[in-house]
């Protein structure tokens, strides 16, 4: 870090310069979209040429406006033809009665109580590092994926310089630029949860540091401390998860587990400059926080447990719901009731490193909250491909317009020359996403509480939007156990975009 002055180290940096990737075609449109208009105007011109009939050209007419407006429509950032193609699916699987699960022991599930979904088809490793830390590994059969998960203490709610935060922030883009660069890397999960304090934590401690010589009035204190903190308040948990692929010659699952473990530390001591102490999960831990998840009511026992060292009571095919269900607006499981919102934009201005700050602090009146923020890295070599595509897509909406070109045109093509000039200089190429999930008993008024969650997305500039349809594979996801949901991703219209 190079010598500067007082002030300028200390100086607020502001963050922005993101952008969707977007075809460009006329009026606006995606090119997609753009060839099938000309297309479905050829047709038309042709039927009118061949019939000269003004009752074939008005139905031919509809029928093509009625093909083309559902993609031209947006809402939300979703075409009309995605809503109308995911309403079918859910429809679908509703149908088909996929939408219920039944676990447990009489489910119709195998296994004593597995996972719904995505994480009913993992299968969980355990090994341990040279210096003795065991680590737990998610095998998702599914996309043949791996993803290891690290318990860490972040900083930065104490009192610090702002030069410090602002290296912690130059931590974090290294260390995505480094999983640019680590053999099979292909992404990363922070998730910041919300979970209720039973004291468990609290009166553990106080046994730990409780001394019988000690003078009275401390010991008052100590017991009044307990007393206090057993109980009505809400502690958060921070915890990061890198997926990998199978690397290139690895065979055997074991193979995987030699060429992650070898990576592993210096992964941590990247997390490190990132301003967060990480520690390894192990399987029961990963077992204990999806059971968590999908069983809110045992979150006491867990926290129980925990304190007395005992984190392998929970195997990976218990940590599943009795039951759960589907819904088109919310996930039902256990008695319990969860809605997932995802990032549909990002903040449309620079904002500084502590914009999430709203979302991720523990609230009183929203005890049971998750907000995962996804990454999907890009090679260094699919990077550099795509940041000049971006740019020629950019510089060419911006000189199709007639005239002076709008001001959204022009910033999107300033962004996009910016990201290419950080990437020739060694920066690295991330998608994000973020997912958002509240989950409160079932009998709570949903229509009093959600508009709170939201009102918080709104304060860090973020547009929050309702996963409709899908509430199950969003639920999983923002776990943060290594799914990474693009990848299962179905009736995506990619080509339109």
């Amino acid at each position: 870090m190079t010598a500067t002055s007082g002030v300028e180290k200390n100086a607020i940096l502001l963050f922005g310069r993101w952008s969707k990737p977007r075809s460009t075609g006329l009026f606006g449109q995606t090119w997609g979209v753009t060839v099938l208009g000309g297309v479905l105007l050829l047709v038309w011109v042709i039927l009118v040429s061949i019939t000269q009939s003004l009752w074939v050209g008005g139905s031919a007419f509809l029928i093509e406006s009625g093909l083309l407006v559902p993609l031209v429509w947006h809402r939300e950032g979703v075409t009309g033809l995605e809503w109308m193609v995911r309403r079918v699916q859910y429809r679908w699987a509703f149908w088909r009665k996929e939408t219920d699960f039944s676990g447990g022991v009489f489910g119709k599930t195998p296994g004593f109580g597995m996972p719904p979904g995505i994480l009913g088809n993992v299968e969980q490793y355990e090994y341990e590092l040279r210096n003795g830390d065991r680590w737990g590994m998610n095998h998702l059969r599914a996309k043949d994926h791996f993803a290891v998960v690290l318990d860490v203490t972040p900083r930065g709610q104490e009192g610090f310089d702002q030069w410090q935060a602002n290296q912690w922030v130059a931590g974090h883009g290294d260390l995505l630029a480094r999983l640019g660069t680590t053999n099979g890397a292909i992404g990363m999960t922070v998730t910041v949860e919300s979970v209720p304090e039973f004291g468990q934590r609290v009166k553990a401690e106080a046994r730990r540091i409780h001394s019988p010589a000690a003078p009275e009035f401390a010991l008052e204190h100590l017991a009044s401390t307990v007393t206090d903190r057993s109980g009505g308040t809400v502690r958060a948990e921070v915890r990061v998860c890198f997926i990998f692929i199978r690397p290139r010659g690895a065979k055997t699952v074991l193979d995987v587990a030699k060429q992650i473990g070898s990576q592993l530390s210096t992964l941590i001591a990247a997390t490190k400059k990132a301003g967060v102490d990480a520690v390894p999960m192990t399987g029961g831990e990963i077992s204990m926080l999806v059971a968590r998840a999908y069983r809110p009511e045992l979150t006491a026992a867990i926290e129980g447990l925990t304190q007395q060292g005992r984190t392998d009571v929970i195997a990976w095919d218990q940590a599943g719901p009795r039951g759960a269900r589907n819904n088109w607006d919310h996930y039902l499981h256990n008695g319990f009731r969860s809605v997932t919102w995802e990032m549909a934009t990002p903040p449309e201005s620079a904002v500084p490193s502590d914009n999430l700050k709203p979302l991720l602090i523990p609230r009183a009146t929203l005890p049971c909250k998750r907000v995962t923020v996804v990454y999907r890295i890009h090679r260094a070599g699919e990077a550099k491909k795509m940041v000049n595509a971006d740019f020629r897509e950019a510089l060419a909406d911006e000189q199709s317009k007639s005239g002076v070109a709008s001001a959204s045109a022009t910033i999107r093509r300033e962004n996009t020359q910016a990201a290419r000039v950080e990437q020739a200089h060694g920066a690295g190429l991330t998608r994000f996403g973020m997912l958002v999930t509240l989950t409160t008993p079932k009998d709570d008024d949903l229509a009093e509480i959600t508009p709170e969650l939201e009102g918080l997305g709104d304060e860090a500039s973020i547009m929050l939007q309702r996963c409709w349809g899908d509430s199950d594979a969003a639920f999983a996801g923002g776990i943060g156990v290594g799914i990474l949901l693009p990848e299962y991703a179905s009736g995506h219209l990619a080509v339109f975009e």
